[in-house]
C-alpha cells in the first residue's frame, strides 16, 4: 500500500451575511482582537515563567490567571472576566494561543536584536503589535455548526451576549468532497475596511504518494514572456515546450469589451505610466501626494496581476496532469531582483 504523507491546505468559504449578522460578525471580531490586546500584555509580563511551557500547559497557566472557577476563586487578573463578561472558553484558549504566538516572535526578534543580528546597524528594535489580526477560531459544536455547506450556525456576540446566528455560504472549493480530507477548526476573518467576510478552512490533506514515471515540467519565469514550460524526460529529453503568456489576451478581452485602450495594447503597463502623468500635474514643481493618490489604478493592476497568476498557474498544473509528470520544478530566484529586474 502507498504511503500518504499530511500537508496542510486552506480554503476560502465566502459567506453572505444579513445587514444584522454583519453587525454581529464585526462585534465578535471586535471583542476578540479586545482580549487579544489584553492576553498579549499579561503573557508578555509572564513570559519568562510560562514561555518555556508546552502549548497545553501554556493555556492553563493563562487560564489560572485570568479566569476565576471554584478551583480558582482568586485568579491575579480578576478585570479579565469582568471585562469580558461570558467569553466563550473554546475562543479564549483560541485566543490564548494566538497571543502566545504572537509574543513569542516578539520576543524571538527582540533577542536577535540584542545579540546584534540586524539588517543594518542603526536598525530600531522590533515592536510588540497588539492590533494584528486576531481572528476568532471556531471549533466545531461549540463555536459553529454546519448545515450541510450551504448554511452554517456561528456564536457570535451582540454586545450583552453570545448567541447563534445563521450566515448563508455562496462559494467554496473542492476539498471538503475528499474523503480523505480532515476539516480543521476554520477561522472567521471579517474586515468592514477591506469588504472581507469569509471563513479561513484549513484541511489535513493526505495525498497518497503514487510511482514516478521519471517525468518532470521544469517552468522557467521570464519578463518578456510570464513562463515558458518544458516537459523533460529522466534521460534529459524534452517532449513538451509551450511559451505562457496571457497577458496580450487579456488586454484583447478588455479591448473587444469596450474598455479605453488598444486592441494589442498592455492595458496594465499604460495604467501605471498613466500615474507618473496625474502625479506631475498633481504636483507640479513641489509638493506631495494625498494619501490613496491612484488607488483604483492600483488597485486595477494588482487584479490584473492576480488573473494573470491564475492563468498561467492553471495551465502549468494542465500540463503536469496531461503528461503525468512526478513534479513541477522552478528556477531558483534567490536574490533576483524585482525592481532592478524592471
Amino acid at each position: 500500500m502507498a504511503q500518504t504523507t499530511s500537508i496542510i491546505r486552506t480554503d476560502r468559504w465566502n459567506l453572505n451575511p444579513t445587514a444584522a449578522a454583519r453587525v454581529l460578525l464585526s462585534q465578535t471580531v471586535e471583542v476578540s482582537l479586545g482580549v487579544c490586546r489584553h492576553l498579549m500584555g499579561i503573557l508578555l509580563t509572564h513570559w519568562p515563567s510560562i514561555g518555556g511551557l508546552s502549548s497545553q500547559k501554556r493555556v492553563l497557566a493563562v487560564e489560572k490567571l485570568i479566569h476565576q472557577t471554584a478551583k480558582n476563586p482568586n485568579p491575579k487578573y480578576r478585570q479579565f472576566d469582568q471585562t469580558f463578561y461570558k467569553f466563550p472558553s473554546y475562543y479564549r484558549r483560541a485566543a490564548i494561543v494566538f497571543a502566545a504566538g504572537q509574543v513569542s516572535s516578539y520576543m524571538t526578534r527582540y533577542r536577535e536584536w540584542q545579540s546584534g543580528t540586524r539588517q543594518r546597524r542603526d536598525a530600531k528594535p522590533p515592536v510588540l503589535n497588539p492590533n494584528s489580526g486576531c481572528y476568532p477560531t471556531l471549533y466545531k459544536g461549540q463555536c459553529y455548526k454546519l448545515h450541510g455547506y450551504d448554511r452554517i450556525d456561528i456564536k457570535v456576540f451582540n454586545g450583552t451576549d453570545w448567541v447563534w446566528t445563521t450566515i448563508e455560504i455562496t462559494s467554496l472549493r473542492e476539498r471538503h468532497t475528499v474523503d480523505s480530507n480532515k476539516l480543521l477548526s476554520p477561522s472567521l476573518i471579517f474586515n468592514e475596511q477591506k469588504k472581507a467576510c469569509h471563513l479561513s478552512v484549513p484541511f489535513e490533506c493526505h495525498p497518497p504518494q503514487r510511482e514516478g514515471e521519471g517525468r518532470v515540467v521544469s517552468v522557467d519565469l521570464g519578463i518578456n514572456t510570464t513562463a515558458t514550460v518544458a516537459v523533460v524526460n529522466f534521460d534529459g529529453t524534452v517532449t513538451y515546450r509551450e511559451f505562457i503568456h496571457p497577458a496580450r489576451d487579456i488586454d484583447e478581452v478588455a479591448a473587444a469589451a469596450g474598455t479605453c485602450v488598444q486592441r494589442n495594447g498592455d492595458r496594465r503597463d499604460k495604467r501605471l505610466k498613466s500615474v507618473s502623468k496625474r502625479a506631475s500635474k498633481t504636483m507640479g514643481l513641489g509638493g506631495s501626494l494625498q494619501k490613496g493618490f491612484c488607488s483604483h489604478t492600483y488597485r486595477k493592476c494588482r487584479n490584473i496581476n492576480r488573473q494573470i497568476g491564475q492563468i498561467v498557474s492553471k495551465r502549468i498544473v494542465q500540463i503536469a496532469q496531461q503528461f503525468n509528470a512526478d513534479a513541477i520544478v522552478f528556477e531558483n530566484l534567490k536574490g533576483w531582483n524585482l525592481h532592478s529586474a524592471g
